[in-house]
């Protein structure tokens, strides 16, 4: 399942910066994820479990925000967010068009206590 290998990555992106904060504790990690990733939310969520099991990431949460898919028409350049298939432009009823928002996937903040004891959020 490759939901687990990117969270690995995400968590190594994680560890690269709590390490070069001086983090004592990673609390809580807020991921972004496109409704067009091809993501599965639950084995993500698995993988952040399973691999948050000690260290600093010990006891994190992670929380999942999903980002809408958008299309741009390639006839009169509106932009929309898909709903629903067959995607159809809203405006012209093209059905030509380009996705350009929905199939990331990123870190959007991580919530930390650094090690003199102060809470600090990053954004990412």
């Amino acid at each position: 399942m490759h939901e687990t290998a990117l969270m690995q990555n995400l968590l190594a992106t994680v560890m690269q910066v709590a390490v070069s904060h001086n983090v004592a504790q990673v609390k809580h990690v807020v991921i972004s994820v496109g409704k067009f990733a091809n993501i599965l939310p639950d084995a993500l969520s698995f993988a952040f479990e399973a691999l948050t099991q000690e260290g600093i990431m010990k006891g994190a949460e992670l929380e999942i925000k999903y980002l809408p898919a958008v299309a741009r028409c390639d006839s009169c350049s509106h932009e929309y967010q898909v709903a629903e298939f067959p995607i159809v432009c809203p405006a012209c009823k093209s059905t030509s068009f380009v996705i350009v928002g929905g199939e990331e996937v990123y870190i959007e903040s991580i919530d930390v206590e650094e090690k003199n004891g102060i809470a600090r959020e990053s954004k990412g």
